[in-house]
């Protein structure tokens, strides 16, 4: 496909994408559009890279009329962040056909009337719940299925999709496309193919030349891809939000010899001319692809000067290549990746998973950049360091990720980060073995569990409890544990030993316009029994009434 012309589109839909850049479909639009516009359930194997949004979206706002008052259409995502995004991207989209597209999060107008409605997977409960009418909704989207399905309690996600009318169209997307999305989707989908078809969908075929000849045939590559018959090297720099400074970075660092262009893909004409005014301001002069007076080319997509560029290089290493975006399909990164020069590719956290395969399919080795390493704070923290750098380059990382963009809804970026350093510092701290003759006092002491009578209601976080607790108390910060702040009250661990002082000092003390209560806390197993602390200071067994002091003669 080499034109939304060539789709069951309607001219409107096509005009708007060509107005935002859009212009020529990706693998997963090509394949996933015809058969979303023919009203079929759908299970897209693709996540963020291979155009998801415009895949779903475009054939449904063609298909769907709204205007009726209440969702035509839910999209279920992982987080209010994401949901946000995603219909912001989509609002431009529907200017064409008067839809309106609004998110269950954040400051939208009366986004229970909207016709696309994107749906946080903590706001679930309102679609069953009456707060949102599904009566009118004639297709459910499950966007980044795999993150849903972890994010949303298996019991919740069936009463949705079971209260659906029979005949709502249900298209689940994810990748890689788990065991357990495919078992959800599996049941509540009729007849719903894969696109594109997964390892076990595709019907296999003898190939001639043996096994690795029909290997090769599935893929589509080229056999060894690169110079010498080993696959060229496809650089990753994981980046988010704007990517000029990083392109700004490395037209720098590759333009030496014997490397003479840059070869920059862009997504669209306006973010070429945008990229080009920026590194003007930087003395890098650009121009089209075969410019010879210019070291920058920038290309808008894959157009005919570009490869006609590539091809005119004798010698593969004097230009070198850089997308700007994940390729969307194997052919096309094999076709400006593919022929041995210097190659590099951008891309976000949630698209790595897309891009590994992408990779893997164009016959391109994908090798992860490793960032420049901070100062060593500490010699216990450097094997931390160098875990956490090579989780972070990992393409394995998408589902954590998706995890994370749901809990920034509800708490800073620091506070996640602290929490996985401490939960990974805990686990390597239990794996390693004591030394040989360490005194027993240098074990680690254990934990204990304490209630505050004080939570959300109050208007804290797990900053002011940390900061009223050591203030109060004068136990230091690295002597306290996890901060769990719930609705009515909040669970905070200390270590054993400082439990005590820790009850006393923060007895009675105002936070929150609330007087604290604090004792240890009664659900957690294996606290200390005996008496309990209260404000007063008098001790009582567990159940019991209060006892006075026994008094001594």
């Amino acid at each position: 496909m080499t034109s939304f012309d060539e789709l069951p589109l309607g001219p409107e839909i096509v005009a708007a994408l060509a107005a935002g850049g859009i212009e020529t479909p990706t693998p997963f639009q090509a394949a996933a559009i015809p058969v979303i516009a023919r009203g079929n359930d759908l299970m897209g194997r693709a996540g963020p890279g291979s155009g998801i949004l415009v895949g779903y979206g475009a054939p449904l706002l063609d298909r769907l009329r709204g205007g009726r008052g209440s969702p035509v259409c839910l999209v279920v995502c992982t987080g209010r962040r994401q949901a946000t995004e995603l219909a912001r991207s989509f609002a431009g989209l529907c200017e064409a056909s008067g839809a309106r597209a609004a998110a269950l999060a954040g400051q939208w107008a009366l986004p229970e009337r909207a016709d696309f409605l994107f749906v946080p997977a903590d706001r679930i409960g309102s679609l069953y719940d009456r707060s949102v009418n599904v009566e009118r909704v004639e297709a459910v989207v499950i966007h980044d299925g795999d993150g849903v399905v972890e994010a949303v309690p298996g019991d919740r996600m069936e009463a949705f999709l079971a209260g659906l009318p029979r005949e709502c169209q249900r298209i689940f997307c994810g990748h890689p496309f788990g065991p357990a999305l495919r078992s959800l989707a599996g049941r509540f989908t009729r007849r719903a193919p894969t696109v594109p078809p997964g390892p076990r969908d595709r019907p296999r075929a003898p190939a001639a030349g043996g096994r690795s000849a029909g290997r090769k045939a599935e893929r589509g590559r080229p056999d060894g891809a690169g110079t010498g018959g080993r696959p060229a090297e496809l650089n990753l720099v994981v980046v988010e939000g704007d990517r000029s400074e990083t392109v700004l970075a490395l037209a720098a660092s590759l333009l030496k010899e014997p490397v003479r262009h840059l070869l920059v893909f862009t997504a669209s004409a306006d973010q070429a001319a945008d990229l080009g005014d920026f590194l003007g301001l930087h003395g890098y002069v650009s121009g089209p692809p075969g410019d010879k007076a210019a070291p920058v080319w920038l290309s808008p997509g894959e157009d005919a000067a570009a490869r006609a560029a590539l091809e005119a290089a004798k010698d593969p290493a004097v230009v070198a290549t850089l997308s700007c975006a994940v390729p969307p399909g194997a052919s096309l990164a094999a076709a400006r990746h593919g022929r041995g020069g210097p190659a590099w590719v951008l891309a976000a956290v949630r698209e790595l998973g897309h891009l590994k395969e992408v990779a893997a399919d164009a016959g391109l080795r994908l090798k992860r950049t490793r960032p420049a390493r901070p100062p060593r704070v500490a010699a216990t923290l450097d094997e931390l360091a160098d875990t956490v750098h090579d989780a972070v380059r990992s393409p394995e990382i998408t589902p954590y990720y998706l995890l994370v963009e749901s809990l920034l809804d509800r708490f800073a970026a620091a506070e996640v980060a602290a929490a996985a350093l401490l939960l990974l510092d805990r686990k390597r701290a239990r794996r390693t073995p004591p030394t040989v003759g360490a005194a027993a006092a240098a074990a680690p002491e254990s934990w204990v569990r304490l209630f505050v009578s004080a939570g959300e209601r109050d208007d804290i976080g797990p900053g002011d409890l940390l900061g009223a607790l050591t203030n109060q108390s004068g136990v230091a910060g690295n002597r306290v544990g996890r901060i769990d702040v719930r609705q009515s009250h909040s669970l905070v661990e200390v270590r054993e030993s400082d439990a005590r002082t820790v009850i006393s000092a923060l007895n009675g003390v105002t936070l929150g316009g609330r007087s604290l209560r604090v004792d240890y806390d009664r659900a957690r197993e294996g606290r200390p029994r005996g008496r309990r602390t209260g404000p007063g200071g008098r001790g009582r067994p567990p159940g019991g009434k209060p006892t006075r002091p026994a008094v001594r003669g």
